[in-house]
């Protein structure tokens, strides 16, 4: 794959920035057989046979229906009927709104009624697992294909695994497990991986190849320099979202720099000893991009990507970032989601 260049005057209209480019390699998954060797997202991993397969033992999020009194309900809808603008609350409905939240209890998310049925009341409680759940491949990574994977301690590949659930430690979702290797210490191999419970399908990835290609990225906007970040408000044409669709790539990628559009931009220290830490790899709901992140395949012709080629969503239709620290001889690791 291959991603049409910068268009020319971006980085004459901000002086300096050429300065702060920072290199990534987008993964551009696309659906197909995959073996255990070689980068890839799904399938089957590179795993040591003696080495126990990772399990998750945090608890998970499990939705619940709690019926709501019906004289509470009554109370509600004679609320809504005093209502002088539809989408305008009658005087008390705040209340009664913390009401029903009381009713429902911790983790009340919203009630409602399905096809005329009774009024219910939706919320997420922790529950264990029944036993520790094997967790599931979502990718392997090989320095010798991805240039910007980082290689702490000499690693030279990367195996990332996560726990289909919803768990509610660390951003809402999967709990993850990395492994970083080096790939010629592997000799005796693991057939079949244990298989366990899933808890949502979006996050049980379909195997794809990967076509690494490496590009040039630019910073957040808040994460430059002043006088750039004026340029970048003060542009009509350019202004912060088509600055950033324009200079950082979407879909999954490795390195670069992180988009902080859903939040704005956040800390991310390491969560052992508080120093800096570096993108390792972006999770995406989607490959879909602006104009010039549209690739082309090699003779040229345009890559009509499917939208989610993996069939990863993440959140609500985000991305699930992975920050690690490069100092801490562990490798330890921080989850954002965007």
């Amino acid at each position: 794959m291959i991603t049409p260049p910068l268009p020319p005057d971006v980085l004459a209209r901000y002086p300096g920035l050429e300065k702060l480019g920072r290199t990534a390699t987008r993964l551009h998954p696309r659906p197909g057989a995959v073996t255990a060797a070689g980068s890839h997202v799904g399938g089957l991993l590179l795993w040591p046979a003696d080495e126990p397969w990772p399990t998750c033992e945090a608890p998970h999020m499990v939705h619940e229906e709690v019926p709501v009194p019906a004289e509470l309900v009554e109370r509600m809808r004679a609320a809504e009927r005093r209502r002088t603008q539809s989408h305008v609350l009658a005087e008390g409905e705040v209340e009664l709104h913390r009401e029903i939240a009381t009713v429902v209890g911790p983790g009340f998310t919203g009630w409602g009624s399905r096809d005329g049925g009774p009024v219910v009341g939706h919320r997420y409680v922790p529950r264990p697992h029944p036993a520790p759940n094997p967790m599931v491949p979502l990718a392997q990574l090989r320095a010798q294909d991805v240039p910007d994977l980082p290689r702490p301690g000499g690693a030279d590949l990367l195996q990332v695994l996560w726990c289909p659930f919803e768990h509610a430690e660390g951003p809402w979702g999967p709990t993850v497990e990395l492994r970083w290797r080096r790939e010629a210490d592997l000799t005796d191999l693991l057939g079949q991986p244990p298989r366990g419970e899933i808890g949502n399908d979006e996050y049980v990835p379909r195997p794809c190849r990967l076509h690494p290609e490496q590009v040039v990225e630019y910073p957040y906007p808040q994460e430059l320099p002043e006088a750039l970040r004026t340029l970048v408000d003060e542009e009509g044409e350019y202004d912060d979202d088509n600055y950033v669709n324009t200079v950082m790539a979407p879909g999954w990628k490795v390195g670069g720099y992180a988009d902080w559009s859903l939040t704005d931009l956040r800390p991310t220290p390491c969560p052992r000893c508080a120093g800096p830490t570096t993108l390792a790899l972006v999770v995406a709901s989607s490959e879909r991009g602006t104009g010039r992140w549209q690739p082309t395949r090699p003779d040229g012709e345009p890559d009509h990507d499917p939208y989610e080629p993996t069939g990863v969503v993440v959140g609500r239709h985000g991305a699930l970032r992975i920050f690690v620290c490069l100092t801490c001889p562990d490798t330890p690791f921080l989850l954002d989601q965007q």
